[in-house]
């Protein structure tokens, strides 16, 4: 549990940290809901992202986190629904259009392990097929400041123990509120 508290705060490291020497602008604050789907699969998150752009340049920095409600169908047919707190590193040129490149995992998974009660606790360390799940992607956008709309893809790796997902692309639209 102590680390979904710091999942959910970590966030807020990074606003003292924006402005130090004058290098960058004080963080942007943007409130978000984003969908992400592909054939079968579909995740709807809602959450907060801290921006710094360097003074003299667009190009900055941005962490993420996202709490939101997805639905999996697994390589064997079944559908799993699960939370997901994604929490992420976005890098690229943000201006009033923007592009950039994206990392993240799931914190809620990295807090907690799937445990069904089938099987040696000892197992939990050696479990090779439950993963942390994690994203990498690349989106473009537009800030019409203070309403920002987004679309990006991403390749996710969502598993657990006792499944994998069918489908690793997806693909999403963000719309976020600037402060």
């Amino acid at each position: 549990m102590k680390y979904l508290g710091l999942a959910l705060f970590a966030p807020l490291a990074l606003i003292p940290s924006t402005s130090f020497a004058g290098v960058y602008d004080n963080p942007n604050i943007n409130l978000f809901v984003k969908s992400e789907r592909n054939s079968t699969d579909s995740i709807t998150s809602a959450g907060v992202e801290f921006m710094a752009k360097n003074n003299n340049s667009n190009f900055g920095a941005a962490l993420t986190t996202a709490l939101g409600s997805a639905e999996v169908f697994t390589k064997k047919g079944d559908r799993e629904t699960f939370l997901t707190l994604d929490t992420g590193i976005k890098f690229g040129y943000f201006s009033d259009f923007f592009v950039y490149g994206e990392v993240g995992l799931d914190l809620i998974e990295l807090a907690f392990y799937d445990d069904r009660k089938d099987h040696d606790y000892n197992d939990r360390f050696d479990d090779d097929n439950n993963s942390i799940d994690g994203y990498v992607g690349v989106g473009i956008g537009v800030d019409s400041k203070p309403f920002r709309i987004e679309i990006y893809a991403r390749a996710r790796e969502i598993d657990s123990r006792y499944w994998e997902a069918q489908n690793h692309a997806y693909a999403g639209l963000q719309v976020s509120i600037s402060f």
